[in-house]
């Protein structure tokens, strides 16, 4: 049975890139120094044809020096520096792959820009859906998106109010400006988010022009429709350009017709 320790160093080094077996022969190695591969199979419980390849990998990794002898092979743990050298390999591996996650960004765009342009569909459930659906709609939207919106997004109380701020600041940092059309006269918006103002139109309109009875998105070439019921927790996003343009051009013409919202200054 492990401890909570040998847990956390197992966690620690499949981190570095361990698998669970060899992060437990590392471990037992040192905790008992040299040994053989009879030894290390009696005291893990493990086949020795299973740790052969674990001890190669092991050794490739620099964990572990393997020692031949005319009476047999042993195997001994590394100091513990070699684990340093693993870090530091990490780091410089993560600080190529941020370098070149904007190269990789463009290329991936470039191919959805020429893949066929069927309908595509996407349904979400629970809580967790629903937060999928508005990182979608504010990491995604390219300038601007229009919402008929029944409530604000810190009103929705399913909605934990850290992940709508969170949501609310990468909207100022990607400068997309939000257009909510709301049935609520007094509609306002709650935030902590420095300069959201200057990215949030709304206006309202009668609901005896037009009700508002689900709450949509139109980004892109993406319409979303969104339910915060708590019995009836759900989301559906249709990605069809001519869907998608009709939509805007439906908020636009009802835009038009309703009455400007004085949004309060940010504190």
């Amino acid at each position: 049975m492990q401890t909570s320790h040998t847990s956390k160093l197992i966690s620690y080094l499949k981190g570095l890139g361990l698998t669970q077996e060899e992060a437990e022969v590392f471990i037992y190695l040192n905790a008992h120094g040299k040994s053989t591969v009879l030894a290390i199979s009696r005291g893990l419980g493990t086949g020795r044809t299973k740790l052969y390849p674990l001890l190669e990998a092991l050794a490739n990794k620099q964990l572990v020096e393997v020692h031949e002898r005319h009476y047999g092979t042993s195997y001994d743990p590394v100091p513990l520096e070699a684990l340093d050298f693993l870090v530091t390999d990490l780091e410089s591996k993560a600080e190529t792959m941020r370098k070149t996650l904007p190269a990789v960004s463009n290329i991936l765009e470039s191919m959805r820009a020429h893949s066929p342009t069927g309908t595509k569909t996407v349904e979400y459930r629970g809580i967790d859906g629903l937060k999928q659906m508005n990182f979608n709609l504010i990491t995604k939207a390219e300038k601007e998106y229009r919402v008929f919106e029944l409530n604000p997004l810190d009103a929705h109380s399913v909605m934990p109010r850290y992940f709508v701020e969170k949501l609310r600041q990468q909207q100022v940092d990607r400068k997309v400006t939000g257009m909510d059309i709301t049935n609520t006269k007094d509609w306002s918006m709650k935030s902590d988010i420095p300069g959201l103002n200057d990215y949030s139109r709304a206006r309202y309109i009668d609901p005896a022009i037009f009700k508002i009875k689900f709450e949509t998105y139109a980004y892109n070439n993406c319409v979303a429709l969104l339910s915060y019921e708590r019995n009836d927790i759900f989301g559906i996003e249709i990605y069809n350009q001519n869907l998608a343009d009709q939509q805007k051009q439906l908020f636009d013409l009802l835009w038009g017709m309703a009455e400007e919202i004085t949004l309060a200054a940010n504190p």
